[in-house]
């Protein structure tokens, strides 16, 4: 039309279009185009004001299945997660991996599970994030003081209660866990997005999986939705029951029925009868008991130094078994393999030979083999013929007299002298401490070089600083204010060094030294600690240790009001407040 917007009365109508606007079937949209008006629209539709019908939810594409099938599916499920989770969390307890500086865990760290946990990426990244998120990983510091990936201290408590309680945890953290775990692997622009690192948290998620979970609380016992349709119509439910929800957000639907199948709360695409309950907040514990395997208490071992357990073992067996032999394969029936490792592991934990061969006996239901049983004894016969230490200095002489005149000498009890043969004495007392100490008590040594000669030492040429000019007289006064004030702090930090001496006993081993100062570098907390400096003098400190490494102890000192350096060979001993 040319002029849509003039008036047309029903008695100069010539065409079906003025007919029409005639009687107010059609309205004007512009001076060209017409519209159907809302009402005549919502009387063609029959009153429906939409082409489908809005007012029911989409029904759910479903098959049906024996609950009974689906419950031990998703107890199996369970089972293998909290297993899973149990053999991360046992391996990291030794071999902890390194902490990101950006937070986080490596890329070849999380492949490093999957390999261990016989799983994908996705999955491997799900066991890890959902230990964190029970509070059973966390950051720590390794025997270095860097970060690194550890068990808290629940993960003792958890590890002993029975599997189904340990499951439960798990489901409930992850019920309740706001990261998005399926973005590890991603990038967020330029960097690539590791597991456990910041910045996962999405405060609408928990919301999202409760919402999806509970929409399957509607499928009756026996029904599961059907293979390869039921997620869409889940999704499909979803954007009916939540309307303004983004369709990224709904993309996240397929990613969270997986996530549930892993950890046991679905099994064959339903919801077991202990998932229910556990959505419900009912007793779930009940119900997966039944539903999971009994533990064992013994192995069959082979003549090929393999041992098959023919169920899941008992955690403490586990445990004394696992340092006897290393896992081969797993699945129904685990394969432990013994070796020449795996038995030494046994020994350097404090088994003696009697202990490993009575184990094994009462372990197995067949009789151990014999090629077993030599391969323990030729274990235990090579354990032990070397042996390790640490020294800082050694003594030697072919006056074995004057040797022993030293060892029994009333002073030298602080050089920490150990003989290991009748001519050498041994001392973790550095080699520069040493020398002018035994001159002191009237010995005249002499350095041996490392090809064994004698090394001629002349004494240093010393240079002091040009002197500067006098400063003038208001600076002179600032520095010997300054001065008075650094020695008045001194006086005053000795004091109390010396005051406030611990009661309790000094560690004074080498190791005794470095496990107090890592203890009170973690907690931060002062210690008392006896130092031998230059000269080879003990002074007495009160420091705050803030890091142990690379043979230095970097601490603050109270008595110079900073952070110094301590070489850890000079402490004497350290003292716990």
């Amino acid at each position: 039309m040319t002029d849509a917007r003039r008036v047309v009365r029903p008695a100069d109508a010539s065409t079906p279009t003025e007919h029409l606007m005639s009687r107010g079937l059609l309205q004007a949209r512009d001076d060209r185009h017409v519209v159907v008006p809302w009402s005549v629209r919502l009387h063609l539709r029959g009153g429906r004001s939409t082409r489908e019908s809005l007012d029911l939810p989409p029904e759910l594409a479903t098959s049906t299945r024996d609950a009974s099938l689906v419950d031990r599916a998703a107890a199996g499920a369970a089972f293998e997660f909290t297993r899973r989770t149990e053999m991360l969390l046992e391996t990291w307890s030794t071999k902890p991996p390194a902490g990101l500086r950006t937070g986080g865990l490596g890329v070849r760290d999380l492949r490093a599970v999957a390999d261990l946990v016989h799983a994908d990426l996705a999955t491997a990244a799900l066991v890890v994030e959902t230990a964190a998120a029970a509070s059973l990983l966390a950051v720590g510091m390794n025997d270095d003081l860097d970060a690194a990936w550890q068990p808290t201290d629940a993960y003792d408590v958890w590890a002993a209660q029975p599997t189904a309680d340990r499951w439960l945890a798990l489901a409930r953290a992850w019920t309740e866990n706001n990261r998005l775990v399926s973005a590890i692997g991603g990038r967020d622009g330029d960097r690539p997005i590791n597991a456990l690192s910041p910045g996962l948290e999405r405060g609408w998620l928990v919301g999202d999986r409760h919402s999806t979970l509970a929409a399957l609380l509607d499928l009756a016992p026996g029904h599961v939705l059907a293979a390869g349709t039921g997620t869409g119509t889940l999704v499909d439910r979803l954007r009916w029951s939540f309307p303004r929800r983004p369709e990224t957000r709904l993309e996240l639907v397929a990613t969270i029925l997986d996530e549930a199948s892993a950890i046991g709360l679905l099994g064959l695409g339903g919801l077991s009868s202990f998932g229910r309950a556990l959505l419900q907040r009912e007793d779930a514990r009940t119900p997966l008991v039944g539903l999971l395997p009994a533990p064992v208490d013994h192995v069959l071992i082979q003549a090929d130094l393999t041992a098959v357990a023919p169920g899941p073992l008992e955690q403490d067996f586990a445990r004394r078994l696992g340092l006897l032999a290393d896992v081969e394969s797993r699945g129904g029936a685990t394969t432990y393999r013994f070796s020449v490792d795996s038995v030494r592991r046994a020994f350097d934990s404090g088994w003696s030979t009697l202990e490993v061969k009575d184990f094994l006996a009462a372990s197995s239901r067949t009789p151990v083999p014999q090629a077993l049983d030599y391969l323990v004894d030729d274990v235990a016969r090579r354990f032990g013929t070397l042996r390790l230490g640490v020294a800082e200095s050694f003594l030697r002489s072919d006056d074995e007299t004057a040797l022993t005149e030293l060892m029994h000498h009333a002073e030298a009890a602080s050089l920490r002298l150990r003989r290991i043969a009748p001519t050498v004495i041994v001392s973790d007392v550095p080699l520069q401490v040493l020398l002018p100490r035994l001159r002191e008590l009237g010995a005249a040594p002499v350095v041996e070089a490392a090809d064994g000669t004698v090394r001629v030492a002349r004494p240093d040429e010393h240079r002091s600083r040009t002197p500067r000019p006098a400063p003038s007289a208001g600076l002179s006064e600032a520095r010997l204010a300054a001065r008075t004030t650094a020695v008045i702090s001194a006086l005053r930090a000795g004091d109390r060094a010396a005051a406030e001496r611990p009661a309790r006993a000094a560690a004074k081993s080498p190791a005794d030294v470095m496990s107090a100062l890592r203890e009170a570098a973690e907690a931060r907390t002062e210690v008392w600690i006896g130092y031998l400096d230059n000269h080879g003098t003990s002074v007495e400190r009160v420091v705050r240790p803030l890091e142990v490494g690379g043979g230095q102890l970097s601490a603050y000192d109270e008595r110079n009001d900073e952070v110094r350096s301590f070489a850890i060979h000079r402490i004497s001993e350290v003292r716990r407040r």
